[in-house]
């Protein structure tokens, strides 16, 4: 599932709580910001003990790992929190109130139940439809399959729409977003700011701007080439003049 989603400090945040008869949290939001490095804390994570508090655990992630504190970006800019939970048993605690509290409070839950897990808390869990965030999988291998389900709801945000700091054009990209410069200008090492275009420069996206097809970039430079050559005739012409007004003067 990481690698289905744009990882980042200004990109999809990523944080982690595990829990059984005790809820311990792995990883904050603001901890991990690349695909390799929540890979890699994923690969460390050893299984609790047994027993299942659901509910202590979706409290925990409201009101310790959705914060501002914790690396959530601030309420203004309408970033998406999502809540996977994934249970394999009957929640040992009560989870509707405190399900309900979390959703209340702008956190969108899917529940995944696997083997034994009890349909009635997933659906009490859930946010609605449940249709489209109650999931049932018979072993946790197959979860992976529903990674393209959990991803139409990043996919479905507008991050530009929520404010952003490009300087010219900002271009949504699942839960986030990137940075392009307007004609004539290119973006600069903070990949938020552009400055204008050199002829070098200019040239140089004739070759290195890989989604354009050939046909393109061929026609593109025989332009380029006939523009020069214009150019080059119009200079030989103006010292034709300028001699032929010497000789006159």
């Amino acid at each position: 599932m990481v690698n289905s989603l744009d990882i980042g400090s200004d990109a999809t945040r990523v944080a982690l709580v595990n829990y059984a008869s005790t809820v311990n949290i792995e990883f904050h939001l603001k901890k991990y910001f690349s695909k390799a490095e929540v890979k890699q804390a994923f690969s460390r994570i050893d299984p609790l003990s047994t027993g299942t508090m659901t509910g202590m655990a979706i409290k925990t992630a409201m009101e310790q790992v959705f914060t501002e504190n914790a690396g959530a970006r601030p309420l203004k800019k309408g970033i998406g929190k999502v809540a996977i939970i994934v249970t394999d048993g009957r929640p040992q605690d009560k989870v509707e109130e405190v399900s309900a509290a979390a959703r209340a409070s702008g956190i969108e839950i899917y529940a995944v139940g696997v083997d034994r897990a009890e349909m009635r808390s997933l659906k009490q869990m859930a946010s609605q439809p449940l249709d489209d965030h109650v999931f049932y999988v018979e072993t946790y291998g197959v979860i992976e399959k529903l990674t393209s389900k959990f991803r139409e709801t990043l996919c479905g945000f507008d991050a530009c729409a929520h404010g952003h700091n490009c300087e010219h054009i900002c271009v949504s990209n699942n839960a986030s977003y990137f940075c392009k410069c307007r004609e004539g200008y290119v973006i600069n090492s903070d990949k938020k700011t552009c400055s204008k275009q050199t002829n070098e420069e200019a040239r140089a996206d004739l070759t290195e701007n890989a989604c354009m097809c050939e046909a393109q970039i061929a026609f593109q430079r025989k332009v380029h080439n006939s523009i020069q050559t214009l150019s080059s005739r119009l200079d030989d012409i103006s010292n034709r003049v300028q001699q032929f007004d010497l000789r006159r003067a």
